[in-house]
């Protein structure tokens, strides 16, 4: 019974995909006809002894940073300008300022001279300076109190963080570097639903995995979902949110079981995944777009070589394929360059000029 609930009140309040607003919300139904342009972008793939594994990647002033999985040093620094290896970081270890397990995600910080990674195993948040040549991260904070069931972290203002939140009824909260919680954004409740309880915010929260990405200059925070197709672009200054879904627009199956005690989603293999990962940039979002099963991806042996851009205002601008397969990126929307991890047998960086 508690699963035919949970299965109704999902289809109401988050799964619907309609061409809805209010206040706060826009919900937009995305074509592939409806992007002002589509171009295949030719890009130069380089590939380094030193980075096995890259995960994500990230452009903070001149520099490229790139976690990799694996272990001894997590982090490396490229000149973006020559695209030469610069040094490394992010010792794996358990001593004072090494990366106990491993990097799930980076954020660009608030400060000129650092950047952070998120070590989503250890509930450890690591503080790097880009100017050092020390491996080791300057300062960590530790996710404490109910801090502690955050799932993502982002830097928004001085002592002041955001995360994905499980068992909540919000998708989001913002707490201070004591584990304090400083207020609540996007919740999954609709005007007039009932508010939800620790069950489906756990639920809810499985079932929306994907890369999240913030701007500290615009207070966009930009979410992509894996599981299945839908960005959301979060101002988190007017609290507005657009949630865009497409472009195939196919309805979401999926079965809810127990796991340990808890409800968990398993989404029907036959759906189409969403996006690998998501960029917020000044004037635009990108987005790589998946479009795929599992079963393709793995007959394939690849995710994606499709990148969408959005306008901060959720209007479709460009549909990129590139010349690689690619899985996350990061964008210099001034030099218009994407700079992308590949996803092939050797895995490299590639840029594509668009």
């Amino acid at each position: 019974m508690r699963n035919i609930i949970l299965l109704c009140f999902l289809s109401l309040c988050f799964l619907g995909g309609c061409s809805t607003s209010n206040d706060t919300n826009v919900s937009l139904n995305l074509k592939f006809e409806d992007f002002n342009q589509s171009k295949e972008l030719i890009g130069k793939k380089i590939q380094y002894d030193s980075i096995l594994n890259p995960r994500k990647i990230l452009l903070k002033n001149d520099y490229l940073i790139v976690s990799t999985d694996g272990s001894k040093n997590l982090l490396h620094l490229l000149d973006v300008n020559g695209l030469e290896y610069i040094q490394s970081k992010g010792v794996q270890g358990q001593g004072p300022g090494e990366i106990r397990s491993m990097i799930w995600e980076l954020d660009r910080g608030i400060d000129e001279n650092s950047f952070w990674a998120y070590d989503l195993n250890s509930k450890i948040f690591y503080e790097y300076d880009l100017d050092s040549k020390s491996k080791y991260a300057v300062r960590n904070i530790r996710q404490d109190k109910d801090w502690f069931l955050g799932f993502s972290i982002n830097l928004i203002d001085e002592n002041k963080f955001i995360s994905n939140v499980t068992r909540d009824n919000f998708k989001y909260a913002i707490f201070d570097s004591l584990g304090n919680r400083l207020d609540s954004f996007g919740p999954w409740a609709g005007a007039g639903q009932k508010v939800v309880d620790e069950d489906t915010g756990y639920l809810l929260l499985g079932l929306n995995q994907g890369q999240i990405d913030y701007n500290f200059n615009n207070k966009i925070l930009s979410h992509s979902r894996l599981r299945f197709e839908l960005l959301e672009i979060n101002n988190l200054e007017n609290e507005n949110t657009i949630s865009i879904y497409g472009p195939k627009s196919y309805e979401v199956k999926y079965d809810v079981f127990d796991s340990n005690g808890m409800p968990t989603a398993n989404v029907d293999s036959a759906i189409p995944m969403g996006y690998s990962d998501v960029f917020t940039g000044e004037n635009s979002v990108f987005a790589v777009y998946i479009g795929k099963t599992n079963s393709t991806i793995t007959s394939s042996g690849e995710m994606s070589r499709t990148i969408f851009e959005f306008s901060l205002e959720g209007k479709p601008l460009s549909h990129f394929t590139t010349n690689y397969p690619i899985k996350s990126i990061c964008v210099d929307e001034k030099a218009k360059k994407i700079y992308a991890i590949t996803d092939d047998k050797d895995p490299g960086i590639a840029v594509f000029e668009y």
